[in-house]
């Protein structure tokens, strides 16, 4: 769930791991935000709850844990070797921050030049999609949520276009914004949500729902406090 797996699977890899080792009769209820487990006993039943605090996109390490789990059902090893192989992959060591800031920056180079920028505008884009990697980084550190992650990230990342445009760079603020965002545009939460409707999880699509909401909120606010305080500052100058 942490590392972006869609709530079927979620709800699925336990059952089968239950059954696995023995535990035919389970119940799972999982949303974005809390796992639950039932357990039957014949005197009593054994509950577990889990608050997913943290949710993030890892491709990687979901693949790994997603082989984890059939290998686990293939296989049913000892519970330290289970645990042993679960600790191999969540220490597993994460991108360098080089490659990070690559990515990022490359990702919203690439993405204005589609949008119709120039290669000034891409040039430009690529320093905003730095300032992106290093924003979403540091307030993921404090804990801040998702709605003044993305505002403050916005926020800073239309300011290099704007005061470029207000100097006079001849740059397209609209085409460099555009492409920066997309960033931080939750695509992969959009198509869930869509997965989860059609699978009849409406309590979970509408959590996700609310959550893509919040995050357009956050992006729009941002930019536009960005440029009308631009707009602002430039009509008190003058």
């Amino acid at each position: 769930m942490q590392n972006g797996a869609e709530i079927y699977r979620v709800e699925e890899s336990m059952q089968f791991l239950l059954a696995a080792y023995g535990c035919v009769e389970s119940e799972v209820f999982a949303i974005p935000a809390l796992v639950m487990l039932n357990i039957p006993g014949e005197e009593r039943n054994y509950t577990k709850m889990a608050r997913v605090r943290t949710s993030s996109l890892n491709l990687r390490r979901l693949y790994l844990l997603n082989a984890l789990c059939r290998d686990l059902c293939r296989e049913t090893p000892d519970l330290d070797e289970a645990e042993r192989r679960f600790a191999a992959i969540m220490e597993e060591p994460l991108h360098t921050p080089l490659v990070n800031f690559l990515t990022h920056g490359l990702v919203a180079f690439f993405f204005t030049l589609f949008w119709g920028g120039t290669l000034l505008d891409a040039l430009v884009a690529f320093s905003c999609g730095l300032i992106v990697q290093k924003m979403v980084a540091f307030m993921n550190r404090v804990l801040a949520n998702i709605f003044f992650t993305n505002l403050i990230t916005s926020l800073l990342l239309a300011i290099p276009p704007v005061a470029l445009s207000v100097v006079g760079a001849g740059v397209h603020v609209d085409k460099i914004i555009i492409g920066t965002i997309m960033l931080l545009v939750p695509g992969i939460a959009i198509t869930n949500v869509m997965r989860d409707v059609l699978a009849g999880d409406f309590l979970t699509a509408l959590t996700r729902f609310a959550e893509v909401l919040i995050v357009a909120m956050g992006i729009s606010i941002g930019v536009a406090m960005t440029i009308t305080s631009s707009r602002v500052l430039v009509g008190w100058l003058l």
